[in-house]
């Protein structure tokens, strides 16, 4: 993530506002999927672009804003529960199976699934209360 352009303190805060806080959230899942297995490489970047272009309506200098934010909070995380808890107060059940299968799209981008990143994805999947059942779906799918 470091080849987004970096900016002031001051100015990445202005840029928070312009995002509500599922977009950031799920962002931030989606980089924490790709640098589990400590080796977030292009294909995965590209993957977690094409989502976010798709599934919030974002352009290519939203997205390289958003991108810059969210591996920032992702780097200062000290836990998924904080980001977790804002997909349950708002995502329905079918909005979390959904993200659940883009964090396997991000993870399975480079053509392998890293045990790494199942476990990532297994925690989210817990902590947002999806059913092992579609858990295991969306991973086969």
């Amino acid at each position: 993530m470091d080849k987004y352009l970096h900016k002031s303190d001051k100015s990445i805060q202005e840029d928070v506002q312009k995002f509500d806080d599922m977009t950031l959230a799920t962002c931030v899942l989606l980089i924490e999927v790709s640098k589990s297995d400590d080796k977030f490489d292009e294909t995965e970047n590209n993957k977690i672009i094409s989502i976010l272009k798709n599934k919030f309506n974002l352009d290519d200098s939203q997205v390289n804003i958003l991108l810059e934010i969210a591996d920032n909070k992702n780097q200062e995380m000290i836990s998924l529960y904080d980001w977790t808890s804002k997909i349950n107060e708002v995502y329905k059940y079918n909005e979390k199976k959904a993200l659940i299968r883009e964090l396997w799209d991000v993870a399975f981008a480079d053509g392998r699934i890293d045990k790494y990143e199942d476990h990532t994805i297994r925690k989210i999947a817990d902590l947002i209360y999806v059913k092992h059942e579609d858990f295991m779906k969306a991973k086969h799918r």
